[in-house]
């Protein structure tokens, strides 16, 4: 349960869809903000999943020279290489099996 001072209602304009990536747009501008890349920089992201996607996509934005993108899954780095140029690097192993094996 939350406040409803924490509930915003959406626009008519704004479909449910387009309602969904307004957290993880905002989580990803506030990473690529609180990081203060300079374009030019390179840059890593760590998963790509939703909020992986949109921190690639502020970090082009703002002005990132080369954007490095980690993910275990294919599904996912399949979404990635979407986006257009990035480097993907696909790790073989779980966080899991690298640690306890």
């Amino acid at each position: 349960m939350m406040g409803e001072h924490m509930v915003h209602k959406l626009p008519d304009e704004l479909s449910y869809e387009q309602g969904a990536l307004v957290e993880p747009a905002a989580v990803a501008l506030h990473a690529v903000r609180q990081s203060c890349l300079k374009a030019g920089d390179s840059a890593a992201v760590f998963g790509a999943g939703p909020i992986g996607l949109m921190t690639i996509e502020a970090l082009k934005a703002a002005g990132a020279a080369k954007i490095y993108a980690v993910e275990v899954a294919p599904s996912r780095k399949a979404k990635a290489e979407a986006l257009g140029p990035l480097r993907l690097i696909r790790s073989r192993r779980t966080r899991w099996q690298r640690f306890n094996h």
